[in-house]
């Protein structure tokens, strides 16, 4: 393969709609030509459609104090100019020659052809449907919001997410070439939808997109007929070009009051709810086997009122369970490594602890290979994956390795699977909040050395990428527990069938989930583990703060199948699909 640096650059087209460009935008495009591997030569203005400014007042002004009420560090609509941004960049005013649906003008193709353009970037879905697509060698790339067939979340990114309170705001990178029957998928994300904020969002949302564009323009880059292949097998999508943002399908006054009230309840009862509750996580187990992965009852472990215990990784030696799991202190949340023991007649011991740095610890993986124990904490807060070795079981482990350095994944498991050793791992995205994306490594040992998976980030979705606990096995099947944290962190825990995982390729299919809906003071569940005839899970539970209800000793989830029906643990890989997800470099 030839190095992308013999190469001439990628002479790339960018499509906006004035002479700045969001800070999001600006970050991707400056990471593109700072590599060499792309270069803007030429930028053009086209025109949003414009609606009655005096029926979107309301709208307007919401969108003003929104961004500065909720505007963060990394904002990621501070405008930047487009002479400073592309200084190298001709820039022409076409604002009625590309003006939304209109179709575009054939001398103005013509005369576009005289560039050269390798990629048309089309962010804000600008073009009319296949405009310019002809004109490149790959095509148009655009970035259309919402959900397929709703052209309010197309045509108002985040707005309607926020306020109807849906859990979650969906975005795409999606490419129309010469030859292609429709849009084809490069990548797509499913991130939280913040409860108050559209800015902020939104502004999660882009810096999503602004990395996997400048990656995907990477790639190409590198290795053109390789992009080209995987995009030719990747699958096609419906979405239909909208303006992103028009003022034309922004919400009326009327729409404007009916959803400023819904913030203000929401806020108040969020208030009300703080005040009067607090939160805490605790552990549950249940003895014996079960039709449905969280059929109760869970008995619970209780931690002290001043800390909170997570992330149970339970192993069974002899006639007694090991349950390794976090815990940390409420006033400052640097969790450590601590030991419960639970025997054969339900009796409960501990914790006591194992294993304390000077950084965040958690997520105790605990394993066994060649006979010995090995655990693999998350130690993200460090930047660094590491592997310590048991030399004295339980309460003597030493470093033994550090498997990954300068990488902030959360909650790294380790799995044997289809005769090679995988890494999941949650890898967060500057800007974009705590919800991470899932990447994968490989190695022959888990000792490493560990190499990226060729499409990594293999799933960007806050509902199912983040691990929840160890891979396991069934009739031959394999399934893989992951956090759905869209309506909070930790919500409840998504069972996913691998279908296919390669280093080229990972595909998955949710076939079941343990939601907490059954309890109502259990608001969330976020790590499921198994080991012999003990199933141990993680709860976060609301309590009040003043006159106490006590803790309940006993506790039920509920274990959700496709279309509400409940799926059994030990018949989970004959469990009908819910959703699926694959992923190509």
């Amino acid at each position: 393969m030839m190095n992308h640096k013999s190469r001439a650059p990628l002479r790339l087209l960018l499509v906006t709609d004035g002479r700045t460009i969001p800070n999001w935008l600006y970050k991707c495009l400056d990471a593109v030509e700072g590599s060499k591997v792309a270069t803007v030569v030429l930028a053009l203005l086209a025109a949003r459609k414009e609606g009655r400014r005096l029926r979107h007042l309301l709208f307007s002004l919401y969108v003003r104090i929104d961004r500065y009420l909720f505007r963060s560090d990394a904002d990621a609509f501070v405008p930047i100019g487009l002479h400073s941004a592309l200084p190298s960049c001709r820039v022409v005013d076409l604002q009625h020659a590309l003006a939304g649906s209109q179709p575009v003008d054939p001398a103005l193709v013509r005369a576009l052809a005289a560039e050269h353009i390798d990629v048309v970037l089309d962010p804000f879905c600008l073009l009319p449907d296949a405009g310019l697509a002809d004109l490149s060698t790959y095509g148009v790339w655009s970035v259309p919001f919402g959900q397929s067939g709703d052209p309010r979340t197309q045509s108002t990114p985040a707005f309607w997410e926020v306020s109807e309170g849906r859990p979650s705001t969906e975005t795409r990178l999606c490419v129309q070439r010469k030859g292609y029957s429709g849009k084809r998928l490069l990548y797509s994300a499913v991130a939280p939808t913040d409860r108050r904020s559209v800015s902020r969002s939104k502004s999660r949302l882009y810096w999503r997109i602004s990395a996997a564009l400048a990656r995907a323009l990477l790639r190409l880059g590198e290795d053109p007929a390789a992009f080209v292949q995987r995009l030719a097998a990747s699958a096609p999508v419906d979405v239909v070009n909208g303006p992103s943002g028009a003022p034309a399908g922004a919400p009326g006054n009327v729409e404007m009051l009916r959803a400023g009230t819904r913030l203000v309840r929401r806020y108040a009862s969020d208030q009300w709810t703080r005040t009067l509750y607090r939160e805490q996580w605790a552990l549950a187990y249940r003895r014996g086997s079960s039709d449905r992965p969280g059929a109760g009852p869970f008995h619970t472990l209780v931690p002290p009122v001043d800390r909170y215990w997570a992330d149970p990784f339970p192993i069974r030696v002899g006639n007694e369970y090991y349950i390794f799991h976090e815990e940390a202190p409420l006033s400052h949340y640097k969790g450590s490594i601590v030991l419960s023991v639970v025997d054969n007649a339900g009796k409960s011991a501990g914790p006591m602890p194992i294993l304390e740095k000077d950084y965040h610890l958690s997520y105790p993986f605990v394993f066994r290979w060649d006979g010995e124990f090995f655990m693999i904490p998350e130690t993200a807060s460090h930047h660094q994956v590491e592997l310590y070795h048991c030399v004295a079981f339980p309460s003597r482990w030493k470093l033994e390795r550090v498997l990954l350095a300068g990488l902030a994944a959360e909650d790294p498991t380790p799995a044997f699977v289809f005769g090679k050793w995988w890494l999941f791992a949650s890898i967060p995205v500057s800007g974009a909040g705590t919800a991470g994306e899932l990447h994968l490594f490989y190695a022959d040992s888990p000792l490493g050395p560990w190499t990226p998976h060729r499409a990594n980030p293999v799933k960007s979705d806050v509902r199912s990428a983040r691990p929840a606990g160890r891979i396991f096995e069934n009739d031959g099947q394999f399934y893989r527990p992951a956090q759905d944290c869209s309506r909070r962190y930790g919500y409840a825990v998504s069972i996913n069938r691998i279908l296919q995982l390669n280093p080229d390729t990972y595909r998955e299919v949710e076939v079941d989930k343990i939601v907490p809906t059954r309890d109502p003071t259990v608001v969330g569940v976020h790590t499921f583990n198994v080991a012999g005839d003990l199933t141990v899970i993680d709860c976060l539970v609301r309590r009040r703060k003043f006159f106490t209800n006590p803790w309940r000793r006993t506790l039920q989830l509920d274990g959700v199948g496709l279309g509400g029906s409940t799926d059994a643990a030990a018949r989970v890989s004959r469990a009908a699909p819910h959703r699926s997800h694959s992923s190509l470099p």
